[in-house]
């Protein structure tokens, strides 16, 4: 059965490998939306073209009349969240989420979550290995491999997520079940502009 609201669409913002992970779970969940990317020409556009040929694409500018009428907005990691549309419609109450957000909201195995400036590849996947190694199928994606919403094709026991502070910036509360900060130092400073909002 499709959602429908009356304050419209879902957007996806960005076509990359995040995008079209989100793309394909929804249209596997009959959820209706469109995508918009601030490119020309995203690296995802032809594949999504073919696939999913009666979903809307926008491409180019982002136009502020077309996230005003969101019912919310779901941004890749890639596009910073400083982008003066994305500010706009975060000012009009349009809410923003990643897809990590949904990630969490739809699985109920555990889930660890690793983040930090060096390591998070290497320690998601030991501790992948390390569980699968116990006998526990478990999930290793998120910011390194498969997408986390990817993950959802063959459910797991449990899932161990890299995550990005980019990922993390545009998700709310999340419920893990074990989490680590591998260490922080000055790194992503261009984004997030100081080391205390990096932190």
């Amino acid at each position: 059965m499709k959602e429908t609201n009356v304050q419209g669409k879902s957007i996806i913002v960005g076509l990359g490998k995040t995008g079209l992970s989100v793309a394909k779970y929804m249209v596997a969940n009959g959820l209706d939306f469109k995508i918009l990317d601030t490119r020309s020409q995203p690296p995802m556009l032809n594949y999504f073209r073919t696939h999913f040929p009666d979903v809307e694409v926008e491409t180019g500018k982002l136009d502020l009349s077309s996230l005003l009428g969101a019912k919310e907005l779901i941004i890749s990691p890639g596009l910073s969240l400083k982008t003066p549309e994305i500010q706009s419609a975060k000012s009009y109450g349009i809410p923003i989420r990643g897809d990590v957000d949904i990630f969490s909201q739809v699985v109920d195995a555990p889930i660890i979550g690793v983040t930090g400036s060096n390591g998070k590849s290497t320690v998601v996947a030991l501790v992948g290995h390390l569980l699968n190694g116990s006998g526990q199928d478990c999930g290793v994606g998120g910011n390194i491999g498969p997408a986390a919403l990817d993950l959802l094709v063959r459910p797991q026991q449990r899932y161990v997520l890299e995550l990005s502070s980019f990922q993390l910036e545009r998700s709310a509360v999340l419920p893990l079940t074990a989490a680590t900060v591998l260490n922080i130092s000055d790194d992503h400073l261009d984004h997030h502009g100081s080391l205390q909002k990096y932190l």
